[in-house]
């Protein structure tokens, strides 16, 4: 009795199976393989790597408190508890990749399930409940009609130059209107006056509710929100595309010297309040790359908010946990390493901030019985020391107050409304004094490239000609700026 193959036509003795790829083979034409086509095998091999990511993270996760995987051109994070210590070498096997250092752990091959089949994983989430990124999206923005609507409030602002060096006037930003469809549509502004008066630049409904924006130039930025992808633009704001970051969505970004460096956030599956904190994530990579699942120099564990500090030649990133405190990572020679404990902290410091001038200068604020009190570092968190200053009582209330500081002599502190400003390291203060039209508790405080002082109110603020406060003076004197001036 002859054998008989599987799928085998018992009549003919032909195999259907065999004939029909044989049949889809014989339509296939040869093409000359030109960079687009190459370009398309990198991608998919990228992918590739990224679905290795997801699986290998969990075979480690019982060996290693934090996962390190490495971005393209950067090496990423050491031990991070061992303050400046030894850089992890590009060439080592990656921790989080098996294949490293198990010789019987290979790629999977082209016919694995969880690689070419798509009903092998939901689509539309992963088992951290985190949204899958799907395919890249192109849209086009229109330039808006007319001015300005009226009510509209401002989410953020940004400089748009590459360097301090020059200042050429021009700042963009994201202004947000009622739209009945979606909660609010935000729209892209422009100002040639250093942030005094607007103009529409493009609507920016089709990107969903983005309230955040950065511009590393005038033609390159990006855009993103908590409940929205993250876009970017090299035109302008014309056309944006999705850049796929592999997780829930993106805290903070920030682009020095040709260097992203982003924070994201990783969401948990919930049924039931109250819901666990994300996985926090800081990212490394090239302005240009637009998948940053292999990028993650550093992998924190649930949070609440992750921030970069930008001075230029150096930044950091400040991590708050569910308690309110701050731990802080310094970028150092294209790698991530812890800063000191403080100890002086009993609970650990309440907020962090890094003189602009000064980019080795750091001043926290730490809250003990006596009020909060103030510790300097002046090697890059490398050691902390007390500071000699006394922080005005006025500025303390619910919330620890906002902080900047343009160099090692000046200290900016805004309460719930009121502020207080050093100008000699804390030996003296201002008497208190209020932000104009202050209808809105101050939310957020940002210090641009030029030394600018911007501080952002409340979403539910009082007075809807209140759009940001802004000093061009180190914090002296301010003014209300509105998108309709």
């Amino acid at each position: 009795m002859n054998a008989q193959w599987p799928g085998e036509d018992r009549e003919t003795g032909r195999d259907p199976v065999e004939e029909f790829f044989a049949a889809h083979r014989a339509q296939i034409q040869d093409q000359d393989p030109d960079e687009l086509t190459w370009q398309r095998i990198r991608d998919g091999r990228r992918r590739a790597r990224s679905h290795r990511g997801a699986w290998a993270g969990g075979l480690v996760a019982a060996a290693a408190a934090l996962a390190v995987v490495f971005g393209p051109s950067l090496v990423p994070d050491a031990d991070l508890p061992n303050v400046a210590g030894p850089a992890t070498s590009a060439t080592d096997p990656s921790p989080t990749d098996p294949s490293a250092t198990d010789p019987s752990v290979t790629d999977p091959s082209p016919t694995d399930p969880s690689v070419t089949d798509p009903s092998a994983t939901d689509p539309g989430e992963t088992e951290s409940g985190d949204p899958t990124d799907t395919a890249a999206e192109t849209v086009s923005t229109p330039v808006p009609e007319g001015k300005i609507p009226d009510g509209a409030w401002f989410t953020d602002t940004t400089t748009a130059d590459p360097t301090s060096d020059t200042d050429s006037g021009v700042r963009l930003g994201l202004v947000a209107r009622d739209c009945p469809a979606n909660g609010f549509c935000a729209m892209l502004v422009r100002s040639t006056d250093g942030g005094i008066t607007w103009a529409p630049q493009a609507d920016l409904e089709q990107l969903g509710l983005v309230d955040r924006v950065l511009f590393s130039d005038q033609q390159r930025g990006w855009a993103w929100g908590a409940k929205a992808p993250l876009w970017a633009t090299t035109d302008g704001g014309a056309t944006w595309s999705t850049v796929a970051t592999g997780a829930s969505r993106v805290l903070d970004v920030s682009v020095r010297d040709d260097v992203l460096l982003a924070t994201t956030a990783s969401d948990q599956l919930c049924s039931t309040s109250p819901c666990p904190l994300p996985e926090l994530s800081v990212v490394l990579t090239d302005p240009l790359d637009t998948d940053w699942s292999d990028a993650v120099a550093h992998r924190g564990g649930p949070d609440v908010a992750a921030e970069v500090l930008d001075a230029g030649t150096t930044r950091y990133v400040t991590i708050t946990n569910a308690t309110g405190q701050v731990t802080s990572l310094r970028l150092q020679d294209g790698r991530l390493e812890a800063t000191a404990a403080l100890s002086e902290c009993t609970a650990g410091p309440v907020t962090v901030t890094v003189s602009m001038a000064t980019p080795e200068h750091l001043v926290a604020l730490c809250d003990d019985e006596r009020g909060l009190a103030v510790q300097e570092s002046v090697n890059g968190g490398r050691s902390w020391t007390p500071g000699n200053v006394t922080v005005p009582s006025f500025v303390l209330g619910e919330q620890p107050p906002l902080m900047a500081s343009l160099d090692s002599e000046h200290l900016l502190l805004v309460g719930e409304g009121n502020y207080a400003l050093t100008t000699d390291g804390g030996q003296t203060w201002t008497a208190e004094e209020f932000l104009p039209g202050a209808s809105a508790r101050p939310e957020r405080i940002a210090v641009t490239q030029f030394q600018e002082i911007i501080v952002y109110p409340t979403q539910e603020q009082g007075d809807p000609d209140l759009g940001y406060w802004r000093s061009g003076d180190r914090g002296a004197t301010w003014d209300v700026v509105t998108p309709q001036q």
